[in-house]
C-alpha cells in the first residue's frame, strides 16, 4: 500500500489517494499525515480516493478505527470526508456506516465530480 496526499486546486479540500489494498492498520498511519496537513493547512475536508485500493481489515478492525483510532488521532467530528470509491467495490462500506455511526461526516461517493461538489459546498 502506498498514498499520496495533495490540496485540490480550490484549496477547499484534501486528497488522499490510496494505491493497493488498504487496513485499518495502514489507515492510521495515512490517517495521521493527513490529519496533521489539514491541521497546518487549516482545510477540513478530504477527498479519500480508495478506486484502486480495496478494505482488507475484519468488522472488528473497521469498529476499532472508527471509535479509538480517530480519537487517538483527535480527528474532529467537524471534518467532512468523502470516501471515492469504484462502483463494484464494497469493501469500504462498514468503514461508512461505523465512522457515521462515530458521528463523523462520510459519505461513500462513486462519482469524482459529485465527490467534489459535496465538498466544494460550503451551504452544507
Amino acid at each position: 500500500m502506498s498514498y499520496t496526499i495533495s490540496i485540490s486546486d480550490s484549496r477547499k479540500f484534501l486528497r488522499v489517494r490510496i494505491e493497493g489494498d488498504t487496513s485499518a492498520a495502514s489507515a492510521r498511519e495515512w490517517s495521521a499525515e493527513l490529519r496533521e496537513v489539514s491541521r497546518t493547512q487549516g482545510i477540513r475536508r478530504l477527498l479519500v480516493d480508495v478506486r484502486s485500493s480495496r478494505n482488507v481489515s475484519t468488522v472488528l478492525e473497521n469498529y476499532q478505527y472508527a471509535y479509538r483510532s480517530t480519537r487517538d488521532l483527535a480527528w474532529e467530528k467537524t471534518v467532512r470526508s468523502a470516501i471515492l470509491a469504484s462502483p463494484e467495490d464494497r469493501s469500504h462500506d462498514m468503514i461508512e456506516t461505523f465512522m457515521r455511526n462515530a458521528c463523523f461526516n462520510v459519505r461513500i461517493f462513486t462519482d469524482e465530480s459529485a465527490a467534489i461538489a459535496w465538498l466544494e459546498d460550503d451551504a452544507r
